[in-house]
């Protein structure tokens, strides 16, 4: 994306009918803050243009969430909830459907938090199998972790 950026800053007509009369650090110091804004937004536009790219995702009537035991969201309704969803914090999670997956984070607001997060739904429409999981962490005492929100996306 910075790339992009500076590659059309150099063929931009007033930009480059100004570049002549700048000193060379002026044009050096525009250069500069256009890489760096392009590396502040350029995540923040990525994640944007894939989430209008997500919305507008076909879902069968095979795909469905399931969210600590009841049906969320199922078929074309998974479409108005594509993205991420606080929850009071659940570990079941169980996703039918080759083309849904969750994921499920312990932290609020979908971030993500070392070990702490998992993705369900397997994503292989080979298998008509749902993927139902209990989320837990632990080595040698396993325990339950609780989701705080969860991430519903497109395959």
């Amino acid at each position: 994306l910075a790339q992009a950026i500076v590659a059309q800053a150099s063929v931009h007509p007033v930009i480059v009918a100004q570049r002549g009369a700048c000193p060379p650090t002026v044009d050096r110091m525009a250069r500069l803050f256009g890489l760096a804004l392009a590396a502040l937004l350029g995540p923040s536009a990525a994640l944007l243009v894939e989430r209008r790219a997500n919305a507008t995702a076909a879902f069968t009537v095979n795909d469905k969430v399931y969210v600590d035991g009841s049906l969320y969201a199922e078929s074309a309704a998974l479409g108005d909830n594509v993205g991420c969803h606080e929850h009071k914090g659940t570990s079941s999670f169980k996703v039918c459907g080759c083309g849904v997956k969750v994921l499920a984070h312990m932290m609020t607001e979908c971030q993500t938090y070392q070990q702490y997060d998992a993705q369900i739904g397997k994503c292989d429409c080979s298998s008509m199998a749902c993927d139902e999981v209990t989320l837990k962490s632990g080595y040698s005492a396993p325990f339950n972790w609780n989701a705080a929100s969860f991430e519903i996306s497109p395959c």
